[in-house]
């Protein structure tokens, strides 16, 4: 029994940091996709993307672009999408919780003319960016 309670105090600190207190996260891009006028093309990872997380938003803090060599300032803003059944404040089971299967997604507009989507799992950032003309869609692996 003390086991399952300390197992649950961990879950619902998990959970309320992921949701309610400021965090820093950096990934490196492993891979990316550019799609445009009917074509993919694949590409290695380019960037280091710091995001800060606090509340219900995440903000893009920094990119640094490896090839170039250079720091691309940002302060992108994404609302997160708390009803979906993956955001970690809707866990209705502990098993659930626990599982894995816990998700952040948010939206944002990085651009004049963009829409993008974050999915941020403990390990990974997926990002999908669509514009007038091209989609890119890129995955991340989040730096311990």
């Amino acid at each position: 029994m003390r086991r399952l309670c300390l197992i649950i105090a961990l879950a619902a600190l998990l959970v309320s940091r992921l949701a309610y207190g400021g965090e820093t996260i950096t990934a490196q891009e492993v891979e990316s996709y550019f799609y445009n006028d009917g074509e993919m093309k694949h590409s290695k990872g380019q960037f280091e993307i710091t995001y800060y997380i606090e509340g219900d938003t995440v903000t893009r803090t920094r990119v640094y672009d490896f090839r170039k060599k250079e720091v691309i300032p940002d302060d992108t803003v994404y609302r997160i999408q708390r009803q979906l059944w993956s955001d970690p404040t809707k866990r209705k089971s502990l098993s659930f919780a626990l599982s894995g299967n816990s998700v952040i997604r948010a939206v944002g507009q990085p651009g004049t003319d963009a829409v993008e989507i974050l999915v941020i799992g403990e390990t990974f950032i997926q990002s999908v960016k669509s514009t007038s003309d091209y989609f890119v869609i890129s995955r991340l692996k989040r730096i311990k």
